[in-house]
Order: structure tokens, then C-alpha cells, then sequence
């Protein structure tokens, strides 16, 4: 079946993006004040987040990365952590909202998650992999 040129187009502005954002767009920050993201590398492997603790700091831009080195399914599942925070997710990741917001993302074999944002609240913050029989947990904790 051939589909002619208008009809191609309209299919194709109907493919779902690549970038998922949660809420209202969020606005860049400027880089006038010398201020680079902060990147943060959390490995998939062996059903472990490594490295099980992560230090982010408050008000500081961040990308959270997630790589999935694990020939299954893996999920980010945090608690608290974007409770009222505008984030950016890329990546081959599937997220998944609710009513609250962000709720996670599931990571394929290979894939990869990143999620831009900007930690608001220090504290401790757990987070897990909701995946059955996976008992994979770790913490994110934001400091001043």
C-alpha cells in the first residue's frame, strides 16, 4: 500500500516524541553564572543499582542517568523525590505518570533513562525497582 505525501505527514505528526515532560515546560537555567549540570551515572547490573547511594545537591541543575546493562526489564521507581518538581525524561525508557506526576520509568535491556531536573527538598529519598521478584533498592540522598 502506498501512502501518498499528505497522508505520510499526517502519520508521521502523529508519532509519539522521544522526550516526555512532566507538567508545565520547565524554563533553562541560565549559564551565564558559570553553573554546568551535574550528572549522576546509576548503573543497571546483575539486578543492582550501582552505586546503591547517590548524593545530589538542592537547587542544582542535574541529569540522572540510568543504563540497564541486564538482559530483562528494569524500573525506576522513586519515592518523594519529584513530588512537585517540573523534570525532562529522554532516553529509550517508558515513564509512566499519575496523578501525582512522575510515578516511574521501565528501562529495556541496554536502554537508557536520563531526567533532567532540579532537586528542590534535602533529604533521604529511597527508590526500587518494581519489577516482580526483582529486589533491587537504593537511595538518592540531596544535600544543601
Amino acid at each position: 500500500m502506498l501512502l501518498s505525501a499528505a497522508a505520510l505527514a499526517t502519520i508521521l505528526s502523529l508519532a509519539p516524541m522521544s522526550r516526555v515532560v512532566a507538567g508545565p515546560p520547565v524554563p533553562s537555567l541560565p549559564t551565564s553564572s558559570g553553573e554546568q549540570e551535574e550528572q549522576i551515572l546509576v548503573q543497571i547490573r546483575a539486578r543492582q543499582f550501582i552505586p546503591a547511594t547517590v548524593t545530589l545537591h538542592a537547587g542544582r541543575k542535574t541529569k540522572l542517568v540510568f543504563e540497564n546493562q541486564d538482559a530483562e526489564l528494569h524500573a525506576f521507581v522513586p519515592v518523594g523525590l519529584f513530588i512537585g518538581v517540573n523534570l525532562n525524561i529522554s532516553g529509550n525508557g517508558a515513564p509512566e505518570f499519575g496523578t501525582e506526576g512522575f510515578k516511574r520509568v521501565i528501562i529495556p535491556s541496554a536502554g537508557r533513562a536520563e531526567i533532567r531536573f532540579v532537586p528542590e527538598q534535602p533529604g533521604t529519598y529511597p527508590f526500587f525497582c518494581d519489577m516482580p521478584g526483582h529486589e533491587m533498592r537504593a537511595t538518592i540522598v540531596v544535600e544543601k
